[in-house]
């Protein structure tokens, strides 16, 4: 979201659904997107915080031992109760909604591309600003010595000493440094998303009025399953983009779809089934993976993640069910901080993890979840939401700018 999608992509969304009465029209459904996203935000938190234990960080970093079989760890890791710490799956969902709602108010009709990109780069490059500044005030504030105890992760992927080419690195939207701020790697496939927007809408497109659309989805599918085999991060992860900007351009035939599973008397266990299925989809590398190594059909579990994700945003926007808790004040508030938190909470538990290095890995956790809401909430009020207005008045600006020049050339 970004691997944090942002609130105004999804207001932006809203403007466009139809009117009509129930939680599966109009408002409702796009409340329920925001509240996956809100959700996803969390479980990426508390992906982060699981990875201070050096059994769960050796599952991504190299260095270490996995989880013993019959722990809690070992649980958390091969059971159903992986989502909620399914953190790339997280950002796989992420990164359908961005490609959904950003396409959402280009097909409405007549949408500004002038004011469109100055107000994208605003809006991500300010709060991501923020976010290294803030980076780079608690490495300054807490000492970080090399200490082997603490997990491969936090000794591997996070920054040890402020250098200042970091930060401006880290301040690079498209292909950037990511050891001040972890969560930041996929800041640079949302901002290339975001400035070839035309493009995967034009392409989309084509492919639903001449109704190759089915071809278009296996196409991307297919590229990610190449990106994974190759570790060609373009191939990985700008296909899931696409595959959000389809089902946008076929939203009608959801639309469709999501109706005739509503007046079906065996509705409520269609979408259950449903959304279950999309989650089984989503952690099912690692539900495999309790049974030995899942190494030769790695690629095409990641293809299956992608599938899950598109799943659970069809049961979003279809389901009767899915406004109401998705939809309710908790969900709705972490919708509301999750750019906020998915930019700062790494920061802040990798700091605690420092300034308290005496303190065993799970009350760093227990401390560093609510630290890190907290955080982020104070974050959004005096960084993202000014970056908000920010974004519009640079819109305007641009677009103002833009037809005074073409009135004087007229003239």
């Amino acid at each position: 979201m970004t691997a944090s999608l942002d609130s105004t992509a999804l207001s932006s969304a809203r403007s466009v659904a139809p009117a009509g009465g129930g939680t599966a029209t109009g408002r409702g459904r796009f409340l329920a997107l925001d509240g996956l996203r809100g959700l996803a935000a969390l479980v990426v938190l508390i992906h982060h915080a699981l990875l201070l234990n050096p059994s769960i960080s050796s599952l991504y970093v190299e260095g270490g031992s996995a989880p013993e079989p019959g722990t809690a760890l070992w649980w958390l890791t091969y059971s159903p109760l992986k989502l909620t710490n399914a953190g790339h799956e997280a950002v796989t969902v992420f990164f359908v909604l961005s490609g959904f709602v950003l396409t959402l108010p280009v097909l409405r009709g007549g949408f500004d591309w002038v004011s469109y990109f100055p107000r994208r780069v605003v809006r991500l490059g300010l709060p991501v600003a923020g976010a290294v500044a803030f980076s780079a005030f608690l490495i300054a504030v807490v000492p970080r010595p090399s200490v082997e105890r603490f997990s491969p992760w936090v000794e591997e992927r996070t920054a040890k000493e402020l250098d200042w080419h970091l930060v401006l690195n880290a301040l690079n939207l498209f292909n950037g440094s990511y050891d001040l701020d972890n969560p930041l790697w996929s800041i640079q496939w949302e901002m290339i998303f975001s400035v070839t927007l035309p493009v995967f809408v034009v392409l989309a497109l084509a492919l639903a009025l001449r109704r190759w659309w089915p071809l278009g989805l296996l196409a991307a599918l297919a590229g990610v399953w190449i990106g994974s085999e190759t570790g060609t991060g373009a191939l990985e992860y700008l296909p899931v983009f696409l595959v959000g900007v389809i089902l946008a351009a076929k939203l009608e035939l959801l639309e469709r779809a999501s109706a005739t599973i509503n007046r079906s008397r065996w509705a409520p266990l269609a979408w259950t089934g449903l959304f279950v299925l999309g989650l089984v989809l989503l952690v099912l590398r690692w539900e495999l993976g309790a049974f030995g190594s899942i190494a030769p059909i790695a690629a095409p579990l990641k293809v299956v993640v992608v599938v899950g994700a598109v799943l659970l945003v069809f049961c979003c926007l279809g389901s009767r069910g899915a406004a109401r808790p998705l939809g309710s004040r908790p969900v709705q508030f972490l919708a509301r901080i999750s750019f906020s938190l998915y930019l700062v909470h790494v920061p802040v538990i990798v700091a605690l993890r420092f300034a308290l290095p005496e303190l065993p890995a799970h009350w760093i956790m227990a401390l560093g979840i609510p630290l890190s809401l907290l955080v982020g909430t104070v974050f959004y009020r005096i960084v993202e939401a000014p970056s908000h207005r920010a974004s519009g008045w640079v819109g305007r600006r641009a677009s103002a700018l833009t037809a005074s020049l073409g009135s004087r050339t007229r003239g």
